[in-house]
């Protein structure tokens, strides 16, 4: 009788776990190996692209791509064949705002890739308002703001918010390893409608992006909430990027991704996420950015 109860309960955990299963359609990539580019640029500097090959699902290795011949235009006239130094293809020529650059990638027995994208015309930060101590989160943690003004111009046009704190401390009672160190910064409480409107805030993104749709070709005051647990004065670098669509999307998709990487059969799984691609004929991205930016110096309140 014994017995008979174990199988009766062993079928009854297989029936639980079989109802359990849920079918996921996933759309797998094409084995046959496309170009991967990998390029931001911006202007006053050279283009910087990296290339790969993709991969099965079933590989684990991720082949660079030494052997293209990448031919870069600006506008549609071909200005530049790149070349190959410490492990990227980059231009001989520097980048300017407001002009389309092209690569075409050329690669034996692998279909060529094509991909464009436009430096937008940098936006100004007219001014940085930084006020201490606004906010408390549930963690017990200070949180602080940071008001940007500037002129947004007339059309579409996509941003990106990233703070950067340096610790520049010189004090001898400081080991010297732990002096000019990154400050560690995180987004929390974020309510102003302009970074909202994104519905991206619940990714914990580590740059804050939008557009301007709520603003068009108007002044815009954006405030950002942001807390650090630093206990000493630090420089606070605040950066404004006016980006490409094609950089917004790659980072919308991006964010996406990344927080669905920290989730688990525990603490509840994700679904699969596709990274945005602008590449004809392979995969990856490449986007063009400008931006402004301001530094000051935080004092730490003790």
């Amino acid at each position: 009788m014994y017995y008979y109860h174990k199988i009766i309960i062993l079928f009854a955990i297989l029936i639980s776990l079989a109802s359990c299963t849920k079918e996921i359609d996933i759309e797998l990539p094409d084995e046959t190996p496309k170009i991967v580019v990998n390029s931001f640029f911006t202007d006053n500097s050279r283009i910087k692209v990296h290339l790969s090959k993709s991969i099965g699902v079933l590989e684990n290795t991720f082949p660079e791509c030494t052997d293209a011949t990448v031919i870069i235009s600006e506008n549609n006239i071909i200005i530049d064949t790149m070349y190959m130094e410490s492990g990227y293809y980059c231009s001989h020529i520097t980048a300017e705002q407001n002009k389309k650059y092209s690569l075409k990638v050329i690669v034996p027995d692998i279909d060529t890739a094509f991909c464009e994208d436009i430096i937008p015309e940098k936006t100004i930060l007219q001014s940085v308002v930084y006020t201490d101590s606004v906010l408390i989160n549930q963690d017990g943690n200070i949180i602080n703001e940071i008001r940007l003004d500037f002129q947004d111009f007339t059309g579409p046009d996509f941003y990106e918010i990233e703070l950067a704190g340096i610790d520049t401390a010189r004090n001898d009672n400081i080991p010297v390893s732990s002096q000019n160190q990154n400050v560690p910064i995180w987004f929390d409480k974020n309510s102003d409608p302009v970074i909202t409107s994104t519905g991206l805030l619940d990714y914990n993104p580590r740059t804050l992006i939008f557009t301007d749709k709520l603003f068009d070709g108007e002044h815009c005051s954006v405030r950002v909430y942001f807390y650090t647990q630093w206990y000493r004065d630090y420089n606070l670098k605040i950066i404004l990027r006016s980006v490409s669509e094609s950089y917004y999307k790659y980072r919308e998709k991006q964010f996406a991704y990344l927080f669905s990487l920290d989730h688990d059969i525990f603490s509840g799984m994700s679904e699969p996420v596709k990274l945005y691609s602008n590449i004809t004929g392979g995969y990856g991205i490449f986007a063009g950015y400008s931006s402004d930016e301001k530094v000051i110096t935080v004092p730490i309140n003790q």
